[in-house]
């Protein structure tokens, strides 16, 4: 058999990457196994070959965010070795393939500093991507990153423009309901939850016409946290009950996160017994995905609800946020924290605790001041 051009894998490269962002597993997975075929027959070529590498490094990371205990684990630092050590000059695209999905991986490990760091420097190539569905993914995750670290108008900015994107296309719904997450999400940091609210609902109905366990699970978390925070707690315990267990059923990585915030709830409720069995498995699940965030964010609770304001534990996990510059964590548990000593008339302590809350809104404030100028 003659050689394969590079012209022709790199199209199915292409083609290939459409299905990833579609979420498409089967049809990722067929064309990921023609790429591989034709390469075995490919001219040589460094850079379609690094754009491939490129390509199996985003496929893992659609891969994982479907349902990573499905499928082999893929070793990502060999392939960014790979990639950043080639003596190869990457093109402009390959820099920003590079960078934006580096990014990706970055924010998936909750290094969400690092991942706006390599977003940054995609971004100085985004005048090089044509491809408008290109554009909205990049929008999309820079939004999420800055949802995460409380930047709520750069957020804004970066989500609208990747929604108005999306809705201009077919096959992007499950992009479209992520979107509105995060426009909801950035309602409720302005604290108009009234207006995320629809948002949220909106979601639901979307996320129950597809078949996708993780983005359903999402869409009912995110409608219990709001209703709990409007202080409809009937629905909210309801919601998040049901979440948990789509994610406990599927093994999904959601669900520490969903357990933290509807054992927080039970907490609030006064249902100790409840909140003390889901802060329990709560543990467990963190363990077992190896959620470290949410490993301390349940010492958290067990320190506050259970232990009795157990300040040394208190400690650890606030020491622990700021190494990692969550100052939105640091604000919610400060204030948490500060009113369960206030209604202890602990003033004192409480004050010292509203400080801390003010310094980590401060720090939030000062991140958003993010230019090189």
């Amino acid at each position: 058999m003659g050689k394969v051009l590079s012209s022709h894998v790199g199209m199915k490269i292409n083609e290939w990457y459409r299905m990833i962002r579609q979420f498409s597993v089967p049809d990722a997975e067929i064309l990921k196994a023609e790429v591989e075929a034709e390469i075995e027959r490919m001219e040589e070529d460094q850079h379609l070959l690094i754009y491939y590498q490129l390509m199996c490094f985003r496929h893992q990371i659609m891969l994982d965010y479907i349902h990573p205990s499905k499928y082999q684990p893929f070793s990502v630092s060999n392939l960014v070795d790979k990639i950043e050590n080639s003596n190869h000059e990457l093109s402009d695209m390959l820099h920003y393939y590079h960078a934006f999905f580096r990014g990706m991986h970055e924010f998936s490990q909750k290094e969400y500093l690092e991942a706006v760091k390599y977003y940054r420097v995609a971004e100085k190539q985004l005048s090089m991507v044509f491809d408008d569905i290109e554009q909205a993914e990049f929008h999309f995750k820079v939004a999420e990153a800055y949802y995460i670290m409380k930047q709520t108008h750069v957020s804004m900015h970066h989500i609208l423009k990747a929604l108005e994107i999306y809705d201009q296309h077919d096959a992007y719904s499950i992009r479209i309901i992520q979107c509105l997450f995060v426009i909801s999400g950035n309602y409720q940091d302005l604290k108009r939850k009234d207006r995320a609210l629809p948002h949220l609902k909106k979601a639901k109905q979307l996320a129950s016409q597809i078949d996708h366990p993780r983005i359903y699970s999402s869409a009912l978390y995110n409608l219990g946290k709001c209703y709990g925070e409007l202080g409809y707690l009937e629905e909210a315990q309801r919601y998040l009950t049901e979440s948990a267990d789509i994610a406990c059923k599927e093994q999904l990585p959601t669900l520490p996160h969903t357990l933290y915030t509807l054992a927080k709830l039970l907490f609030r409720q006064n249902e100790q017994e409840a909140a003390r069995r889901i802060l329990e498995d709560g543990k467990l699940a963190a363990k077992k995905h190896e959620d470290q965030l949410f490993c301390h964010m349940f010492e958290y609770l067990d320190a506050l609800y259970v232990q009795g304001m157990n300040e040394k534990q208190l400690q650890k996990t606030i020491d622990y946020l700021e190494k990692l510059s969550l100052y939105s964590y640091i604000e919610d548990i400060s204030l948490e924290i500060a009113t369960a000593l206030e209604a202890s008339q602990q003033y004192q302590k409480s004050n010292q605790y509203y400080q801390k809350l003010l310094w980590a809104q401060n720090q939030i404030q000062e991140g958003e001041c993010l230019y090189e100028f």
